[in-house]
């Protein structure tokens, strides 16, 4: 097995992504009890535990280990204060004490769940995320970000708790539909239009490899994303210097989509990729940047199947419009908004009114 190491250099808290094809059946090798029969929770969603529960369940046990699987349902109707409760309980009966860890097995609602419980129970307990999609691979099972949704917007409730490892296997990758994979890709656009020039060029000439599922071109790609994230993360690992805002490309107008599609029917990825075209526009529309960046990022977003504007009927508008006011990085009725005025470059700017991104969300959604 041949692993890639990614280090996240976080203050106080390092540690190693490792990213391989088959890391999965390895997974107690490579992050190994602090004790024998330690005590340790699996938590999957009711689709990643029957792929691989039974797979890390026995990694874990082989290590020494005491494993127990615990699942949810699937979905992001499943990240909330009654899920992370149930998970409590879960925790409690399972032994779960400070010398214990909690694996997070499945995208990013499975990681940003069992995160927060790991955050939270026991004033903070081991967290080991295992990402099984694209998205969670290049973005969510780094940094540190956890929290839970309630009904006015997403991830309200949060902490910040970093991992002790983070195992990706992008053989995972394989099990997923389609749609799944191009909604990652976004994720991976956004770092290479921010950091990365060089792949970004790399994902316009190999787009086709790409969802082929090239295993060896998904573990380079899935890595480089981590060190991008990685070299944010370390420089702003609590979210207070600024810098991590960057992180934040497209989001701002796809959060507020995401949270106004009908019963959560728009991918992250999906909304993150229109958010980012809207933002490009925005931005543009404010004179901030010329026009050619958004055009090759929009190009090659829909190289990936990505959607650049929401279908009409798929978005309630006014939810929407109250999604984005109920943001939680408005200030004083501005917020600080990266923007791309090159590609492989990003900027923050402070000064971007929220009512110009009401006219671009008004635009779309028209």
């Amino acid at each position: 097995m041949h692993l890639i190491r990614v280090p996240v250099d976080v203050p106080g808290a390092e540690y190693v992504v490792h990213v391989g094809e088959g890391a999965l059946r390895h997974v107690g090798r490579i992050v190994p009890p602090p004790g024998p029969g330690r005590a340790a929770a699996v938590v999957a969603d009711d689709t990643t535990a029957g792929l691989f529960g039974e797979q890390v369940i026995g990694a874990l046990a082989e290590a020494d280990w005491r494993p127990r699987l615990v699942a949810v349902r699937a979905g992001e109707a499943s990240k909330t204060l009654e899920t992370t409760a149930y998970l409590y309980e879960r925790l409690a009966e399972g032994g779960i004490d400070r010398g214990s860890a909690v694996f997070a097995l499945g995208g990013g609602v499975v990681g940003d769940l069992a995160g927060f419980a790991a955050a939270t129970y026991l004033r903070g307990v081991a967290f080991v995320p295992l990402p099984t999609t694209l998205l969670a691979q290049v973005d969510s099972s780094v940094g540190g970000k956890v929290g839970v949704d309630l009904p006015r917007a997403k991830n309200l409730v949060g902490a910040f708790h970093q991992p002790t490892a983070v195992v990706a296997d992008p053989a995972t990758l394989r099990t997923l539909p389609k749609r799944q994979v191009a909604a990652g890709m976004a994720e991976v656009v956004k770092h290479a239009a921010i950091a990365d020039a060089a792949l970004f060029r790399e994902l316009e000439e190999r787009a086709t490899d790409v969802l082929a599922l090239d295993t060896a071109l998904l573990t380079r790609i899935v890595a480089a994303n981590c060190r991008i994230k990685a070299s944010v993360v370390a420089r702003d690992p609590l979210e207070r210097g600024g810098l991590r805002a960057v992180l934040n490309y497209g989001h701002t107008i796809g959060h507020a989509l995401e949270r106004a599609a009908a019963s959560w029917s728009l991918l992250h990825g999906e909304a993150v990729a229109v958010g980012m075209v809207a933002e490009a526009r925005a931005a543009a529309r404010l004179g901030l940047v010329g026009s050619e960046a958004g055009e090759r990022l929009a190009a090659l977003l829909a190289a990936f199947g990505l959607p650049l504007k929401v279908p009409r009927g798929g978005v309630d508008p006014n939810a929407a419009q109250a999604a984005l006011a109920a943001d939680k990085k408005i200030v004083s009725g501005g917020l600080t908004l990266p923007i791309v005025p090159g590609i492989g470059s990003v900027e923050l700017r402070g000064d971007v009114p929220v009512a110009a991104l009401a006219e671009e969300l008004q635009r779309i959604l028209a």
